[in-house]
């Protein structure tokens, strides 16, 4: 359940009886267990991909209760949450909208003829087609249905494309719930790498109203700017009013009437923001805990506000006072096992992402991460430098990680005017 268990302990203090739709048993261990009495029913879902079954299982808590509000966070459960508000009456996006949002070959299409986009994009299926390279420059494979930033690969040439498609088909994803979500979509695209500085845009919308919450900058591998290892909130960045006016103006054209909202774009110094991906949830990893950080107050009451189809009191909310970010742990290339971790002493919420034991695939992928803590400071530049002394000092298998260059991150140059 990760962050997701904050929204039901914020339902739970307001008085509702909260039922969790689940694959995976509740997570009864680190920051994010869930405490005894949180959840009254667990229902678990054997495939995301029967939908038969899940919507028979949202048949019976349809008929057993009257529902108040409804939370997701993962993309392939949205379509069914949608169904679900619909019948009940909640504030939702419509189906044809969710549908077009989740598709990033769609998304880009309707963008490029809008305008809104400069980035042109083809089928994984017709670019294997082509004779020789039609961008003018690198593009990016990712799946048209795809999660947490899984099987994407940068790449310049056909044979640097054939062979990144080698390994998309293989479709090499541990986690057995985000493999199932890509390989059930309809395949990959291909579009044109935008250039830039990659950051988020954490948005509520109730009834069409959106309402910005603040920027969030992007840790990422040096050498594979694709990995993203951890979140930075709040960002400021020079830019930020045209980045939030380009992102009023994705949510318009796509329709989007009510939710949570994380938009990931691309800002180079001069030119367009571009969309890299819109999702309809709140941002991942432990998102919520670095806004609660920020700005001092339980941010999961908004989100629960927003799940219940009520107005957000962004008044309320006020400035951020501290910074905080989010900070994924690496193993070290070729490694194959996962014997024990060790955090830092700066480290506060702190998740295990893989079980101890577990086996490893000894590359760096973005689903290779095998846990995740936070830090924070008074300030931006205290903050980064906790960051990168806590990611040195973590002990993976009995060793500090320390900074070798295959685990080394990169940060955009913004942090209150210092530099990072």
């Amino acid at each position: 359940m990760n962050q997701m268990v904050l929204v039901a302990q914020e339902a739970k203090a307001r008085g509702f009886h909260v039922v969790a739709l689940n694959h995976d048993p509740l997570r009864d261990s680190g920051d994010f267990a869930v405490p005894e009495g949180v959840v009254d029913e667990l229902l678990h879902v054997e495939s995301w991909s029967d939908g038969d079954a899940v919507r028979a299982l949202l048949d019976k808590v349809r008929g057993s209760y009257e529902i108040a509000g409804t939370y997701a966070g993962f993309e392939h459960t949205l379509t069914y949450e949608t169904e679900l508000r619909e019948q009940v009456g909640l504030p939702r996006n419509g189906m044809r909208e969710t549908r077009l949002t989740l598709d990033k070959g769609e998304v880009r299409r309707k963008l490029y003829a809008e305008g809104l986009s400069r980035l042109r994009s083809v089928t994984l299926a017709e670019a294997l087609r082509w004779e020789e390279w039609q961008f003018a420059g690198p593009a990016v494979l990712k799946p048209t249905h795809g999660t947490g930033s899984a099987l994407c690969y940068i790449v310049s040439t056909l044979d640097e494309l054939r062979a990144a498609a080698r390994k998309a088909e293989a479709a090499d994803v541990i986690n057995p719930l985000m493999k199932e979500y890509i390989l059930r979509g309809s395949g990959f695209v291909l579009e044109e790498k935008a250039e830039g500085e990659l950051l988020s845009v954490e948005s509520l919308v109730h009834e069409g109203t959106i309402h910005h919450v603040g920027l969030t900058g992007r840790y990422v591998l040096a050498e594979n700017p694709v990995v993203e290892q951890g979140l930075f909130f709040p960002y400021d960045h020079p830019r930020r009013v045209e980045i939030i006016e380009t992102c009023e103006r994705l949510h318009r054209s796509l329709g989007i009437f009510h939710g949570p909202t994380h938009l990931e774009v691309m800002v180079p110094e001069e030119g367009p923001v571009e969309l890299i991906d819109f999702n309809l949830r709140f941002a991942g990893l432990a998102a919520t805990v670095l806004v609660n950080e920020a700005f001092g107050l339980p941010f999961e009451a908004y989100l629960t506000d927003i799940a219940c189809g009520l107005e957000p009191d962004m008044a309320k909310l006020g400035e951020p006072a501290r910074c905080a970010a989010d900070v994924l742990v690496m193993p070290p290339p070729g490694v194959r096992e996962f014997r024990d971790l060790t955090f830092p002493a700066q480290a506060s919420t702190r998740r295990l992402m893989k079980k101890l034991g577990q086996q490893l695939t000894g590359r760096s992928d973005q689903l290779d991460a095998v846990a995740m803590f936070t830090v924070s400071g008074d300030t931006p530049a205290e903050t980064h430098r906790k960051v990168l002394e806590a990611r040195r000092e973590t002990v993976f298998n009995g060793a500090a990680l320390g900074d070798i260059p295959a685990t080394r991150v990169a940060f955009g140059g913004h942090l209150g005017g210092e530099q990072p």
